[in-house]
């Protein structure tokens, strides 16, 4: 094995000295407490090549990284020598606004990259959590997304080609660079949500959408969760054409809208419906419909937001938190029928075990994301009140039709309950992509489903 002093010597000699960090520095990426022996910042995809030819032949273990925000992801790494670092690989590629497509190197974030096309008038249709820092390859290596995914998809759907650096530094392409290509395999789909543990995303094709003239939200209270699941239930079945549908538990809603600078009646769960369009009128309609369809579900008087109080109460939707103490964060995805019966199942579980919930579901799309607090004075009895909670509604989601797995938690919890649960007949099909693409195992080793 080669000696730290000879790994840091070899990576400068590939991306340049002062683009390598390694000891006390390196620790600062460490994942689930595993320290890399050494930490990369490659500038270009060639750089990215040359770094993973130079570890495939030393069979160094490499973890992918782009600006930290989705690290808290996945299972506790078999083991780490090298931490790729793609906060350097930034930049537009290529933008043709006729076409509405670009292409962004992976370590863009995201916000950059709506900027750039928001003199335009267009942008990327993602919303992920800490969207303002994420960065587009580690968006698209976790599939994240966000409420706007009930009307424009999730990463998968928006993505038309990638460029990719396999585990033995090779460079391939996938799908093309215009919207309608000849069929096949669509081959990004698979990279896409592999937690690069298939190749790593060094530049993606995105189909751009125009940014709506007019978007607007109204936010609804409701004393309970039955009338809530009705109004859902005859929005989905109506004409609308929500861009999201937030279904927040007491919690959240509380803190949702105060984030915004909005009152709310105390102990009130809370519906959000957003809506767009190039027309103000058509808003208005859409939305003064749901209004009235919320005071027949025996909704409370509600509030209309737009600017700056609808902006900031989907930022804090978004990247909603719990505040100080210890923290967990479970996402399940369960049959549209089932969400709201899935906020009641997660407060229940967390009553159970004196633990603060906030839940923020997309009631249109099934996926409900739990965030969980305890007391910081008692960490070993939070580490096995999540273990116990994320057992139960794990049951829960997989009785709905669905699963649920572990965004964020810490090494404790994952040494104790796997992070992805089940996944049935698809796990021989994954070990095998796995062993075709990384045969040697050096990409995010023990992080992936199955423990790939």
């Amino acid at each position: 094995m080669l000696s730290d002093e000879t790994l840091v010597h070899r990576l400068g000699g590939l991306v340049g000295g002062e683009h390598v960090v390694a000891g006390s520095e390196a620790s600062r990426y460490a994942v689930d407490g595993r320290a890399p022996r050494a930490v990369a910042f490659p500038g270009s995809a060639e750089e990215v090549s040359a770094v993973m030819a130079f570890a495939s032949a030393e069979w160094l273990k490499v973890v992918p990284r782009g600006s930290g925000t989705k690290m808290a992801l996945g299972g506790i790494p078999a083991r780490v020598d090298l931490v790729l670092a793609l906060s350097r690989l930034g930049g537009i590629v290529d933008y043709e606004p006729a076409d509405m497509t670009a292409a962004f190197r992976a370590g863009t974030r995201l916000q950059e990259a709506q900027e750039i096309l928001g003199r335009n008038g267009q942008f990327i249709a993602l919303d992920p959590p800490d969207a303002d820092a994420a960065t587009i390859g580690g968006i698209l290596a976790t599939n994240s997304s966000g409420p706007r995914r009930l009307r424009y998809g999730a990463s998968r759907d928006l993505v038309i080609a990638t460029r990719l650096v396999h585990a033995d530094g090779k460079v391939t392409k996938a799908g093309a660079k215009v919207v309608k290509n000849v069929t096949g395999y669509d081959l990004n789909k698979l990279y896409i949500g592999s937690l690069g543990t298939l190749a790593i995303i060094v530049e993606a094709t995105f189909r751009l959408y125009p940014v709506p003239a007019v978007e607007k939200t109204y936010l609804a209270p409701f004393a309970s969760l039955d009338g809530l699941k009705r109004l859902v239930a005859s929005i989905l079945d109506s004409p609308l054409v929500p861009f999201a549908a937030e279904l927040m538990n007491v919690e959240a809603s509380r803190r949702v809208a105060a984030a915004a600078g909005l009152p709310w009646p105390e102990g009130s769960y809370g519906l959000a419906l957003a809506v767009g369009s190039v027309r103000r009128e058509a808003v208005d309609a859409q939305l003064e419909t749901v209004r009235r369809m919320s005071r027949e579900a025996g909704g409370a008087d509600g509030h209309m937001l737009e600017g700056g109080p609808h902006d900031a109460f989907w930022r804090a939707t978004r990247d909603f938190a719990l505040g100080d103490g210890l923290q967990a964060v479970l996402k399940a995805s369960v049959l549209l029928t089932k969400v709201a019966e899935a906020v009641r199942v997660g407060e229940e579980v967390a009553g159970q075990h004196g633990l603060r919930l906030g839940v923020i579901s997309e009631a249109g799309s099934g996926i409900v994301r739990y965030y969980l607090t305890g007391d910081a004075a008692s960490p070993e009895r939070f580490q096995q009140a999540v273990v116990e909670s994320v057992s139960r509604l794990r049951a829960f989601a997989q009785e709905a039709e669905g699963n649920l797995v572990i965004l964020k938690a810490s090494p404790e919890v994952k040494s104790r309950v796997d992070v992805w649960g089940p996944v049935g007949k698809a796990l021989p099909l994954m070990q095998r992509s796995k062993a075709e693409f990384d045969p040697q195992g050096i990409l995010n080793p023990g992080r992936f489903v199955g423990g790939i």
